[in-house]
């Protein structure tokens, strides 16, 4: 107990440290991984974030790059332990960037197309170092939606131990679109769907969870651009959405109708913050006339 106390009081201390004021580092070609802890409701989380600002906000910021030239960017890594970059394309080299330190990396010319980009080790899953690669469709607006599910006490074990036991039960208690819970997804201008009747905008989803989910559109049919794990459903217009563990998913709305129509998960404890309904993975269309 008091080694688990030493370790806590360590983490607590470098979250603060990371919290009072930005690294006179920050460049736009420069991809920062923070170290800190977040709250849902009554829920606290250890956590991991990459964003390309060094001051900590407690979400993962997607990346835009263009589709048709690669780009180089700088990793930088705040976290004491190293950790192994991994994106979803064929022919990518995985990026090991060390504890405290720093790395290059570049990005192929990725054409339309959204990719997941994640640190592959336990401690990066579990603490949540994961966004997408977004990559050409920008001839119309384009929002994002990194899926994940969240179970407090794994997130502290994986911290303070750097294990967690798979033994045990998986029992998420909240359930996130851009590490926000419902009804603070209405917040967030990525992934709010604002638009006019007959416009078209694109929606990158992404579930960087340990579940598959299914989104399930109200209002609309939207067209499948991309489908990671699903090539044969690219052309498929539907209302609802599949997106397995690790997929990546572009659809295209073009809406008929105008009104505010909710999309959400189509899995009842997802739709909830800790158990109580509504929450979770929820977000609305507004659609103007």
């Amino acid at each position: 107990m008091m080694r688990k106390m030493c370790v806590l009081a360590g983490w607590v201390l470098w979250s603060l440290v990371l919290e009072a004021g930005p690294v006179a580092r920050a460049q736009a070609d420069t991809l920062w991984l923070l170290s800190g802890q977040v709250t849902f409701g009554a829920d606290s989380l250890a956590a991991l974030r990459l964003t390309t600002t060094p001051e900590w906000t407690g979400f993962n910021e997607s990346l835009v790059v263009a589709g048709n030239a690669p780009t180089s960017w700088v990793v930088v890594n705040t976290d004491t332990v190293a950790h192994e970059l991994v994106l979803d394309v064929a022919g990518w080299e995985n990026v090991w960037v060390g504890a405290l330190g720093e790395a290059a990396m570049t990005f192929p010319a990725l054409g339309n197309a959204t990719h997941r980009l994640h640190a592959s080790s336990p401690r990066g899953d579990v603490l949540g170092a994961e966004t997408m690669v977004q990559s050409g469709w920008d001839d119309h607006p384009h929002f994002v939606w990194n899926l994940n599910e969240w179970q407090p006490s794994r997130t502290w074990d994986m911290a303070l131990d750097g294990t967690v036991n798979d033994a045990e039960p998986y029992v998420p208690r909240q359930f996130t679109i851009n590490d926000r819970t419902y009804p603070l997804t209405l917040e967030d201008s990525t992934s709010y769907v604002t638009m006019a009747v007959g416009d078209t905008s694109y929606i990158s989803v992404v579930n960087q969870g340990r579940m598959d989910q299914v989104l399930h559109f109200h209002g609309y049919h939207v067209r499948m651009l991309q489908s990671s794990q699903h090539a044969n459903r690219v052309g498929w217009r539907k209302d609802t959405v599949p997106v397995k563990r690790g997929e990546c998913v572009v659809v295209e709305l073009v809406p008929t109708q105008p009104g505010e129509y909710p999309v959400h998960a189509h899995n009842l404890v997802a739709v909830t913050n800790a158990g109580f309904y509504p929450g979770g993975m929820i977000t609305y269309l507004n659609v103007q006339p």
